[in-house]
């Protein structure tokens, strides 16, 4: 058994007066703006607002990333001959890089230096 409930809507708010949620939302943001203030709000909310672009930019990164391997995945060949030449290069890396303990030790080093350089330490 089903039924339709139909309720009209009001044309007084719940204290009487007139207006709905747009005339409140519109009734705040007229007084945000006549305050005058503006400057030291967008000090005050600065922090959050560059968070939240941070954010956005960041989602809008990676979705065109996602679509830009999506899009070099769909050739035919691309995938696997990437991934060779991934193994190729991480061999090489390998051979000249960390079979000698003198070259594994230079390695560690200059990365704890760029590390370090990156978090801002002496």
């Amino acid at each position: 058994m089903a039924t339709t409930l139909h309720i009209p809507a009001s044309e007084a708010g719940i204290d009487g007066d007139a207006g709905g949620e747009w005339e409140l939302l519109m009734g705040k943001v007229r007084d945000w703006f006549s305050r005058g203030d503006l400057q030291q709000q967008l000090k005050q909310y600065s922090g959050p607002l560059k968070l939240l672009a941070g954010f956005v930019v960041l989602l809008l990164l990676l979705r065109i990333y996602a679509a830009l391997l999506g899009a070099i995945e769909s050739l035919p060949l691309v995938p696997g001959l990437l991934e060779l030449a991934g193994v190729f290069w991480l061999s090489r890396f390998v051979l000249t890089r960390l079979v000698r303990s003198s070259d594994r030790q230079t390695l560690l080093a200059s990365w704890r230096e760029r590390w370090a350089s990156f978090r801002g330490q002496p």
